[in-house]
C-alpha cells in the first residue's frame, strides 16, 4: 500500500491580514540571541502549523499523483545521476548536516527590524531591495554561495539573496545575486509568462527562497508541503524546463536532466520499512509526496538543511549528510518526471 495513502493535507495559504495579526505575537528577539549578539525571529506559526508560502494550487505547493506519468528517459536519467562524475554515493545527501557550512540560513524580518538598501550586481535589482528589513546580527551561509533566505511576511514576499555580506564599517548589506517572490501568488518566476505575480523577478533562474532549503520548524512539525530544490552533482543540461528559466548547467550527455526537471520517490515505497531516523522520515516523505526539482549545480547531489547554527539556535539537526542514502537514485526508489510536468494540469 502506498505510504502516503491518507496523508492529511495542511490548511491554505494564510491571508495577508491574518499573518499580520500573527506577527504582532511573534515580533521581537528571542531569549537566546546568535553569537553576534544578533536578533533571531521565530518563524510564524498560525493554527499550529508552519507558514505554507504561495497558493494551495501553485506548482510548489501540488503534491505528485500516485499515478503520475514517468519520464520516457527516466531510468537513463536516474542513471546517470547515480553513476557519471560527480554522483558520489548515488544519492541525495544533506547539505548542512554534521557540521558541514553548506546549509542555508533563514531569518524572519519583523517591524522595527534595520531596513538596507542592498547593493547587487545587477544594473536592476528588485526594488524590494531599496529597504529590504534584515534581522541584527543575521549572517550568510560561511560558504563559497554565501545564500540566504529572508521571509518579510507583513510586506509579503520572501527573499534569496546570493553572495550576501554585510559590512559593518559602512552599515551596508551587498549581494552578487537576489531573487524576491511574493508569498501570495503562485511562486513563479514573472519571465515564464504564466506567474500571477509581475513582482516575482530575481537572478536565480526561476528559483525562490522559499524551497531552497528543508526549514527545521517543518521538520519539528512533522511536515513539509511543498517540492524542495536540490543541487546536481553530476553537469546538468544547457536546457532548463518549467519551472525554470535558465540553467548554470553545460553538460552535452543526452541523459544529463535539465535544470527544473521533478523527481519523487516512487508512492509504491513503504518508507517505514527502511528504518530512517524521525527528521530524514519527514524530508522522505516530502520527497515522497511532492518530490524535488533540480535547480543548481553542485559538487555533489544536495539538499540543503536550514543552518541552525548560523542563525545562533545551536545544532537542532540529529541527522548525518547520508541520511537518505538508504534511497539511492535508481529506478528502484525513484521516478522522473516528464518535462515541465503540471501535478495539477
Amino acid at each position: 500500500m502506498p505510504v502516503l495513502t491518507g496523508v492529511r493535507r495542511r490548511r491554505a495559504l494564510l491571508s495577508m491580514a491574518a499573518v499580520t495579526a500573527l506577527l504582532a505575537t511573534t515580533s521581537g528577539c528571542t531569549d537566546d540571541p546568535g553569537p553576534s549578539g544578533g536578533d533571531w525571529h521565530p518563524a510564524p506559526v498560525v493554527d499550529g502549523a508552519p507558514l505554507r508560502a504561495f497558493t494551495p494550487d501553485s506548482w510548489w505547493n501540488t503534491p505528485v499523483p500516485s499515478d503520475a506519468p514517468t519520464h520516457p528517459d527516466s531510468d537513463a536519467i536516474l542513471e546517470y545521476m547515480s553513476t557519471a562524475r560527480e554522483a558520489g554515493e548515488g544519492c541525495v545527501r544533506l547539505a548542512g548536516a554534521e557540521d558541514s557550512p553548506w546549509g542555508q540560513p533563514v531569518y524572519w524580518a519583523q517591524p522595527g527590524d534595520p531596513g538596507y538598501r542592498v547593493e547587487v550586481d545587477n544594473a536592476d535589482p528588485p526594488p524590494e531591495l531599496r529597504d529590504l528589513r534584515i534581522p541584527s546580527g543575521a549572517k550568510a551561509a560561511d560558504n563559497n554561495d554565501g545564500s540566504m533566505t529572508i521571509f518579510d511576511v507583513e510586506r509579503g514576499y520572501t527573499v534569496a539573496l546570493t553572495d550576501a555580506a554585510y559590512d559593518a564599517d559602512t552599515n551596508k548589506w551587498s549581494a552578487s545575486g537576489a531573487t524576491v517572490t511574493y508569498l501570495d501568488s503562485d511562486g513563479l518566476d514573472a519571465r515564464i509568462g504564466e506567474s500571477s505575480d509581475p513582482r516575482n523577478v530575481g537572478s536565480h533562474r526561476g528559483n525562490n527562497a522559499a524551497v531552497m532549503m528543508v526549514r527545521y520548524d517543518e521538520v519539528e512539525f512533522g511536515r513539509i508541503d511543498h517540492v524542495l530544490k536540490v543541487a546536481s552533482g553530476p553537469a546538468v543540461s544547457r536546457r532548463a524546463v518549467f519551472p525554470m528559466v535558465g540553467s548554470d548547467g553545460n553538460s552535452k550527455d543526452p541523459a544529463a536532466p535539465p535544470q527544473g526537471l521533478r523527481f519523487r520517490i516512487k508512492p509504491s515505497i513503504d518508507l517505514d520499512d527502511l528504518g530512517l531516523e524521525p527528521q530524514a522520515l519527514v524530508i522522505a516523505t516530502a520527497l515522497q509526496e511532492y518530490g524535488f526539482y533540480i535547480g543548481d549545480s553542485g559538487g555533489v547531489t544536495a539538499l540543503k538543511l536550514e543552518d541552525t547554527r548560523l542563525e545562533g539556535r545551536g545544532e537542532l539537526w540529529s541527522i548525518p549528510a547520508d541520511a537518505l542514502c538508504e534511497l539511492p537514485l535508481s529506478p528502484r526508489f525513484w521516478q522522473a518526471l516528464p518535462e515541465g510536468y503540471l501535478a495539477n494540469g
